[in-house]
């Protein structure tokens, strides 16, 4: 044991010294017989000491009440230690829980914000293909209209009726371009000249254009004249009669 500590436990020591000092008169008393007590004068020296002794006690039991209120400080110091301690686990405790609620809830917001933006997108791509097929499907409809529009201007056009209508209309504008024409002097007999006239919606010639003309340049050009003299070209009969380019025959039968 270490000198630092021996005035600590100097108390200690003497309380015990005297604890034995104690119980050793009292072992006297109780062993030898009155007729060896030693005489009076003894008698009043034991009873300083017996004083002494009482007095040692008190300051003994004095000291026993000193260490035990030490102690009981100490056992509550040690006790508000390991209530606080406790408290602070409480509270850490506390503060883990509500962090972990924290970020479950948080986790479950962004869960559901999720699921929210991938239904919102799923009923999107299907409004959108809901469209997109309507779409395809009012245009292949427009396209199936066109289509049957189409095959019965065909077959009205390849029709006997419709023929003879577009005939009809081919000899009127032949006629009306004839009526303007001018035989050159000395136009071989049996001379032709095939012209395809271009003409835009109002019957205005725009160009000409010749396949076989073999009744030499003046008869070409006679023919020419003639076309552009007519011209604005008379209307069909019917708006679907009319042809961009119309195919004319100029024979010199003379």
């Amino acid at each position: 044991m270490s000198v630092a500590m021996r005035p600590t436990l100097a108390p200690f020591g003497w309380a015990i010294a005297l604890h034995v000092a104690i119980a050793g008169l009292l072992l006297v008393s109780f062993v030898l017989p009155e007729e060896e007590l030693p005489p009076q004068g003894l008698q009043i020296e034991a009873v300083i000491v017996n004083q002494a002794v009482l007095q040692a006690a008190a300051s003994l039991r004095k000291e026993d009440e000193r260490k035990q209120e030490r102690q009981a400080a100490l056992q509550r110091k040690e006790e508000e230690r390991i209530a606080r301690i406790e408290t602070e686990k409480r509270a850490v405790e506390e503060r883990r829980i509500e962090a972990d609620e924290a970020e479950r809830r948080k986790t479950q917001a962004a869960a559901e914000a999720r699921r929210k933006a991938e239904a919102d997108a799923k009923l999107k791509a299907e409004q959108q293909a809901r469209a997109k097929a309507a779409a395809e499907q009012k245009r292949k409809a427009e396209r199936e209209a066109d289509l049957r529009a189409r095959l019965a201007e065909e077959e009205e056009r390849t029709g006997a009726a419709f023929q003879s209508l577009k005939a009809q209309y081919v000899a009127a504008l032949q006629a009306h371009v004839e009526r303007r024409w001018f035989k050159p002097p000395g136009t071989p007999l049996g001379a032709t000249c095939v012209a395809f006239v271009t003409q835009i919606p109002g019957g205005e010639v725009v160009a000409v254009r010749f396949g076989t003309c073999n009744g030499g340049e003046a008869f070409r050009q006679s023919v020419e004249n003639a076309i552009r003299n007519a011209s604005p070209l008379p209307p069909p009969p019917q708006p679907a009669l009319f042809e961009r380019e119309v195919r004319l025959v100029f024979k010199s039968e003379e």
